[in-house]
């Protein structure tokens, strides 16, 4: 998609070159006239240097004709042919295919339409996405910025799948990123998988029925998504909402299978729900600070099979004393500069660290020490890495 935002943006900073060039041209052409004038008034033959002039100005003013004849013809009968050869330049340099089956637009107003639109990568094995509809406003006037301008980008009608690779590294790309004022998807279903994670939580089938970021920036992609963004669907069938700010997830089952993704303490609960609440407590800060609130509802405990059978019955029964409803807050704090060019949250091991904070605070709610942390798996390698990789506080 980036691929797609900026090899569009050059295609679109040919005309606004053109009207540098002309406005340069306007000038020149006033400076001729204002010559004239004056030798007119004195009476005067023209100079060498004016007399070369006017040959600049006429010939400039052929050649931007000739340009701006060109272009008006490209823009009306040769739109898709020529954004066609723009895109396979972009598949022989990065690898990406980008696809279309109909396209219009307009070049000197920055607007591009595109339907029937395919997304793959080369090896077929990281991106294959299909979109019905797409459309994209650029922001002509502030073309020649650092990053691209992108007034409004809208999807409809997404299918596919994405594979995170392992080797998927963090920090700013390079190259010229995008800032998007405002992204809308309607009626999204793709399934993400990410092949560092566990076998049994990697597969994510997500499905959105309306998604809107304002702004989504490519340099800062992950804070947008978490606290820039309104939304409404459904992951792995859970319905979740976001709103500015926030992000709700409601009536995660607490079946085996769903809660080896909360760590060691996962194992020992069965049946019952979880919510999830995270909030932005300061979207623009350093470090960014985010809220998260859990509610466990119903459930009941299964200690594991193991050889210290005391331990494991004094922190069942630490559990039974909590009842079957249980309320977790803590708070998590991400340094910005680990966030910068980050597009993921498994990228900088959030979920991880969530998970880290959650077993952490349960463990101290239940009035366990040390040897019976250790029992639940809390020293476990995978989490401590995550906890050095970011920064958290208890609440």
């Amino acid at each position: 998609m980036e691929a797609l935002l900026i090899v569009v943006a050059e295609l679109m900073a040919v005309p606004l070159l053109v009207a540098a060039a002309l406005l340069f041209e306007l000038v020149g052409a006033a400076l001729l006239g204002a010559g004239y004038l004056v030798l007119w008034r004195g009476r005067q033959r023209p100079t060498r240097l004016l007399r070369w002039w006017r040959r600049v100005v006429w010939t400039l003013t052929g050649v931007l004709g000739f340009v701006l004849t060109t272009l008006v013809f490209v823009d009306l009968v040769l739109y898709e042919p020529g954004l066609r050869l723009l895109l396979d330049q972009v598949e022989r340099t990065s690898g990406v295919d980008v696809c279309f089956e109909r396209a219009r637009g307009n070049i000197f107003t920055g607007h591009v339409h595109l339907e029937g639109v395919t997304i793959r990568h080369r090896n077929g094995a990281d991106l294959a996405l299909s979109i019905g509809r797409l459309d994209i406003d650029i922001a002509m006037l502030r073309l020649l910025e650092r990053e691209v301008p992108i007034t409004q980008l809208q999807l409809h009608g997404v299918r596919g799948a994405i594979v995170r690779n392992r080797a998927l590294g963090v920090g700013q790309p390079g190259g010229r990123g995008f800032v998007i004022e405002r992204l809308v998807v309607d009626d999204l279903a793709i399934d993400f998988e990410d092949l560092a994670a566990a076998p049994t939580t990697r597969v994510l089938p997500l499905a959105l029925e309306h998604l809107e970021i304002t702004p989504l920036r490519s340099e800062y992609a992950l804070v947008d998504v978490l606290c820039h963004t309104r939304a409404r669907g459904r992951a792995r069938g859970n319905a979740f909402l976001a709103e500015p700010g926030s992000w709700t997830v409601r009536d995660v089952p607490l079946a085996p299978q769903a809660t080896i993704g909360l760590g060691a303490v996962g194992r020992w609960l069965r049946d019952g729900n979880l919510d999830i609440g995270v909030t932005c407590v300061e979207p623009e800060g350093d470090p960014l600070k985010l809220r998260v609130d859990l509610d466990l509802s119903g459930f009941r405990v299964s200690p594991p099979a193991g050889d210290r059978r005391s331990a494991i019955q004094r922190i069942a029964a630490a559990f039974s004393h909590l009842g079957t409803k249980l309320q977790l807050q803590f708070e998590l704090e991400l340094e910005r500069n680990r966030l910068r060019g980050v597009a993921s949250a498994a990228q900088v091991g959030l979920w991880d660290l969530g998970v880290h904070q959650y077993n952490l605070q349960l463990g101290r709610r239940l009035g366990l020490d040390a040897d019976d942390m250790n029992l639940l798996g809390l020293g476990s390698r995978a989490l401590d890495a995550a906890h050095q990789r970011l920064h958290a506080r208890q609440r």
